[in-house]
């Protein structure tokens, strides 16, 4: 009963709050904006996730664990809901963000529109993840993490290594913290891709997901049309990618971006936040009906949050291949890591943990025909909305 609970909490928050791209709703009313401006409070200072979430009302702890490859893991708790007792035994809900984001992404608020608050105050202990390489886990035991060559060891990583070392470093350490023995996951975008890496690459973690709810997972893109990919094929490979964003760091977080989101979007900037609001259908879908532009600028304090490029040139890779597979270091690389000409193919059939689908029917990035083949590739699907 507590599987359906949580999936319908999550349904709730996505047809109620920015975290799927491209679903469509219905336009709001002039009350429904109205009562938006209200309860998120015009100047929300800049913040961390930690403070963000006291500045709503609830307590949070900050964790930390390190991976077995050596990345040093931000993990942020809240613990119970806002004017609960602490204490008691709570079913854990593990969030785990999607590119160029963090933990922020579940936690901007207002709390009736945010899933980590949403859940807390249902009775869940949440925890969310921040992967390798954005603000909250750009730490390693030996490597040093600076934008340049000089680091290039320490940005060599993507999505596999995410799923495979971050998500499973996580979960264990919240599984051991709170002496529970599986978790209710919830991955948005790369957080999904994570999940599946996970459970394909390790299946005994199958046995550590109550249920797992999967936010606009992209798996198979082949069908993707977003403005990237778009670029790319320009160029003429995927490979012109790292000529335009380098080859190491992704999207760093700039003052100037958090600067440019205070002057010029939200509600008090009438003329240019219409600029604002554009710049983020064109990068992520037309949904006026599922933008708080209110809460535009608090978002620009936290995305683009960093990641590595080659984690963007992956997806880039299975919108070409059409497939679920490794990272493609070309023949002679692919021989060296997978002692095949060829990168591996996740084998999907080892996803028996009970997943929920949901996706966008003016998603860019993820089409519902690639989402559809995922669906018919995973043996234990619950839900699909």
């Amino acid at each position: 009963m507590r599987d359906w609970s949580f999936i319908g909490l999550v349904f709730f928050a996505a047809m109620h709050a920015t975290v799927i791209r491209g679903a469509s709703v219905p336009l709001k009313s002039a009350d429904q904006k109205l009562r938006e401006r209200m309860d998120a409070v015009r100047d929300i200072p800049t913040m961390t996730t930690p403070e963000m979430i006291r500045y709503w009302g609830y307590p949070v702890e900050e964790h930390w664990v390190t991976t077995e490859d050596g990345y040093i893991l931000g993990l942020h708790r809240i613990p119970h809901g806002k004017g609960q007792k602490a204490g008691g035994k709570r079913p854990v809900a593990y969030l785990q963000h999607a590119l160029i984001t963090s933990s922020a992404l579940w936690s901007f608020g207002p709390p009736n529109k945010s899933l980590a608050y949403i859940l807390a105050d249902q009775g869940y202990d949440v925890w969310m993840g921040n992967s390798r390489g954005n603000p909250y886990s750009k730490n390693h035991t030996y490597l040093e993490p600076c934008s340049t060559a000089k680091c290039k060891d320490f940005w060599d990583f993507d999505w596999h290594e995410g799923g495979l070392y971050d998500v499973t470093a996580g979960i264990d350490y919240a599984l051991e913290h709170t002496k529970q023995d599986a978790v209710y996951y919830c991955g948005h975008s790369m957080g999904t891709t994570q999940y599946f890496v996970m459970l394909s690459q390790r299946p005994e973690y199958n046995d550590k997901i109550k249920v797992g709810a999967m936010l606009a997972p992209p798996v198979f893109m082949g069908h993707a049309e977003n403005i990237i990919f778009t670029i790319a094929d320009l160029g003429g490979s995927i490979e012109y990618l790292y000529h335009i964003f380098g080859l190491y760091e992704f999207l760093p977080h700039l003052d100037i971006i958090t600067w440019i989101g205070h002057l010029l979007c939200g509600d008090d900037h009438p003329f240019t936040n219409t600029l604002c609001m554009n710049i983020g259908f064109l990068l992520l879908g037309f949904n006026p009906g599922q933008l708080n532009s209110t809460m535009i600028p608090t978002y620009l304090d936290h995305v683009p949050e960093s990641s590595s490029t080659r984690t963007f040139v992956h997806y880039a890779q299975l919108h070409v291949s059409k497939k679920f597979e490794g990272y493609d270091f070309g023949e002679t690389g692919n021989i060296l890591h997978y002692d095949s000409i060829t990168p591996p193919v996740y084998d999907l059939n080892k996803v028996t943990a009970p997943t929920a689908i949901f996706k966008g029917d003016n998603d860019d990035l993820v089409s519902l025909i690639d989402v559809d083949i995922l669906v018919n590739r995973l043996p234990n699907v619950v839900f699909d909305h």
